[in-house]
């Protein structure tokens, strides 16, 4: 039994005797006074930044103390320090949406696990301490084990054992909240630990709701590649804006299905879609589970770290073993010119070294959101000589939000995607993504983004152990001469077709 599961069964066991109980149940309450205070302060404790709002530490000593015991409040806030560094930022959104969602959608951690897949790796309950009558969150308490990961598997991820806690403060407001478990399981190794975190839901005009988001944490950012350093301490990796703008997505992407006519059909296609999704998300992830091994095979200034993992058969429908390899590079381009560019299908054979030289067609479209670009389309790339003759097919979901940006294909077999056209079902379907999550790099504004490009192949000889040199070596030329061709499209303006 590794450490994990041994920490994991510990916390579990732990949390059902009585005492621990009465001390998480006050923790979580002292975590949701002190969420619902900070949601609705200004300034000082609040300062306008290019991320929302960000916490001024002092004040916020001055202010709350500690609300986890282990640390005891300290007098003087100008002689604070902390081995950890402190991420605060703090976002407002308003949904017409009812809180019961947003509350269910915390709560039930299978929902929890699936929309939120973007930034969580992996949710495990380990104890329920309060519960009430089904669909009644009310007072709710959890225990959880949390994995989260950032857009780029350079991050390293963040791991913390949890109790969540759901409360009706008033007749028109409700918090979900977070906070870390480290005063009542101490943990010498702990490289992150997450303060009062959560959202407070408000009833403000006309059916709309107001959502605050605070995302307060510590942690050891040491291990952060200089490429996507700032990007992650100024808060945009995990920060406020990421799980609301998710929130929001969520919210739009239902908004456009429930309008749209052949449900069953985009049903089916939409569930595949999803599927592509969650796998490239699940390849974003820098864990235990994902061992990634450095790739160095040039002077490229722009690439100058690559890694690489190999991905077993059947995980994420994967037909056979298979390579992943990922990169992370800075682009002088606004983000949102830089998904205009790689999303349409006319610009495609810019960029995208299997279509050079082919027409790439949109033969079927679903729009998914208010974004122009929101959707999951189904693209045929057509033969040169024989332009009626189609020699790959490929599923695209691309969607733009206020936080981050994605593009993801795969290709799919033709008789596959016309079987799900006619009604079937998509479960048995393979999907092996490949694509971008595009963001600001939190340093210039919207002057210059972050590129994480993933590139996924099957190989039947690769193994953990083994990653064959000519796998390696045309992955990470695939990868290169795609990083020059965006570059050269998005910021050459005669390149932009």
């Amino acid at each position: 039994m590794d450490f994990e599961r041994e920490r994991n069964l510990f916390v579990s066991v732990s949390v059902g005797t009585e005492a621990y109980k009465i001390k998480i149940l006050d923790l979580a309450i002292a975590a949701m006074n002190e969420l619902a205070n900070m949601a609705i302060e200004n300034e000082p404790l609040w300062h306008p930044c290019i991320a929302g709002r960000i916490l001024n530490c002092a004040e916020y000593i001055k202010k709350f103390g500690q609300v986890d015991s282990h640390f005891p409040v300290l007098p003087n806030a100008e002689t604070y320090t902390n081995p950890l560094q402190t991420e605060a930022p703090r976002e407002t959104r308003f949904l017409a949406v009812q809180p019961v969602h947003i509350v269910e959608l915390l709560m039930n951690n299978d929902k929890y696990s699936h929309v939120l897949s973007n930034m969580v790796s992996k949710a495990k309950v380990l104890g329920v301490l309060s519960t009430q009558a089904q669909g009644d969150y009310n007072g709710a308490l959890q225990v959880m084990a949390i994995e989260f990961h950032a857009s780029s598997p350079l991050v390293r991820n963040r791991k913390c054992y949890l109790a969540r806690y759901c409360r009706r403060l008033n007749n028109n407001a409700w918090g979900v909240v977070d906070v870390s478990l480290q005063s009542l399981f101490p943990n010498p190794l702990t490289r992150y630990r997450r303060r009062p975190s959560g959202c407070l839901i408000e009833r403000f005009r006309d059916g709309l709701y107001k959502v605050t988001w605070v995302e307060h944490c510590e942690v050891d950012n040491s291990s952060v590649p200089e490429v996507c350093r700032y990007f992650v301490t100024s808060g945009h990796a995990y920060g406020a804006k990421q799980w609301l703008s998710t929130l929001v997505r969520q919210h739009e992407r239902l908004t456009h299905i429930r309008v749209r006519r052949d449900p069953k059909l985009q049903s089916n296609l939409l569930i595949l879609a999803d599927q592509m999704m969650r796998n490239f998300w699940r390849n974003l992830s820098f864990s235990r589970k994902n061992r990634w091994m450095l790739v160095s095979l040039s002077d490229d200034e722009n690439i100058n770290k690559a890694i690489i993992r190999f991905v077993k058969e059947k995980e994420g429908r994967c037909p056979g073993p298979a390579l992943v390899m990922a990169a992370t590079i800075r682009i002088p381009a606004s983000a949102r010119r830089i998904f205009n560019f790689l999303q349409d299908e006319n610009s495609r054979s810019k960029w995208d070294i299997l279509s050079h030289g082919h027409v790439v067609q949109q033969t079927r479209s679903i729009s998914n959101g208010c974004v122009p670009g929101n959707r999951v389309s189904i693209l045929e790339v057509k033969s040169p000589e024989d332009p009626d003759r189609t020699v790959m097919t490929l599923l695209q979901e691309s969607f733009s939000t206020s936080a981050c940006s994605y593009v993801t294909f795969a290709p799919v077999e033709a008789s596959s995607i016309n079987m799900i056209l006619n009604g079937g079902d998509s479960d048995n379907v393979p999907v092996m993504p490949s694509g971008f999550s595009i963001l600001p790099d939190g340093l210039t504004g919207d002057e210059v983004s972050l590129v994480t490009i993933i590139f996924q192949i099957l190989d039947s000889a690769a193994s953990p152990m083994c990653f064959p040199a000519h796998s390696v070596y045309s992955m990470y030329k695939v990868i290169t001469e795609t990083a020059k061709a965006i570059t050269a499209g998005v910021v050459d303006p005669y390149n932009m077709g």
